[in-house]
């Protein structure tokens, strides 16, 4: 099975929807006078925080308006923020018996730096990759590649894990299998145009998956021949 996997952060190791569409939405509204849809910001992302607000409030007033980002991000966090410590635990128990994790990230590293550090993340993963560390963002395969690039592992053997468009196009792109993850996607009507490898609707459906294929003899090198969630 896979030898490294990769994991985006926002509405796939936690729930952030809350928090970045209020913390966007005050920006907006305090620098333009004009409230955001969620569908508006949604179709923002991608880039890094910074290039967003960027987009929101112009270059002249964006080191400011981010200073702002940052401090509501920080404030509302634990408020607004949903842990889905399920997954958190299978990370656990896959990393203690070998198998690879890394996380990359559309975030800017100051805002996933908050995260990881409010919710004890920070030794988890073997690697962590932001969005303002790579030369272009995601649906490219920046991200990944810089990923692979340090690991001696062919993409062949590496799984990322996301639930948007622009995870399972990045991971494609970068030569690696894409698993869509839909328990809290805002991304639900998509999964059809994606092409992922895998789909993973619930916590549980995952959980069997690995169940099944990261027995302890499988993670000592001898290949599982279970059946994974597949081509839903």
């Amino acid at each position: 099975m896979f030898k490294l996997m990769v994991w985006d952060l926002d509405n796939t190791l936690i729930g952030s929807s809350q928090l970045l569409w209020s913390a966007f939405n005050m920006i907006s509204e305090k620098y333009t006078g004009v409230k955001m849809t969620p569908a508006e910001i949604v179709r923002l992302y991608g880039p890094p925080e910074g290039d967003v607000i960027e987009k929101i409030v112009g270059a002249k007033r964006k080191n400011q308006a981010l200073k702002e980002f940052y401090e509501y991000y920080q404030i509302n966090h634990e408020v607004m923020v949903k842990i889905f410590s399920q997954v958190f635990d299978l990370i656990r128990v896959l990393h203690s018996r070998g198998v690879k994790q890394a996380l990359f990230t559309s975030k800017g590293r100051k805002s996933a730096d908050i995260t990881l550090d409010k919710l004890g993340m920070t030794d988890l993963f073997d690697m962590v990759v932001c969005g303002d560390e790579i030369p272009r963002p995601k649906p490219y395969p920046d991200g990944v590649e810089k990923i692979l690039s340090c690991f001696s592992i062919k993409p062949e053997d590496v799984i990322y894990f996301g639930d948007s468009p622009l995870d399972i196009q990045s991971a494609h792109r970068a030569g690696v299998r894409g698993a869509l993850v839909l328990w809290d996607s805002i991304h639900l009507d998509e999964p059809n145009d994606m092409k992922p490898d895998y789909i993973f609707t619930t916590f549980d459906q995952l959980k069997e998956w690995i169940d099944q294929n990261y027995t302890e003899k499988t993670i000592d090198g001898e290949r599982g021949r279970k059946k994974g969630i597949r081509g839903w």
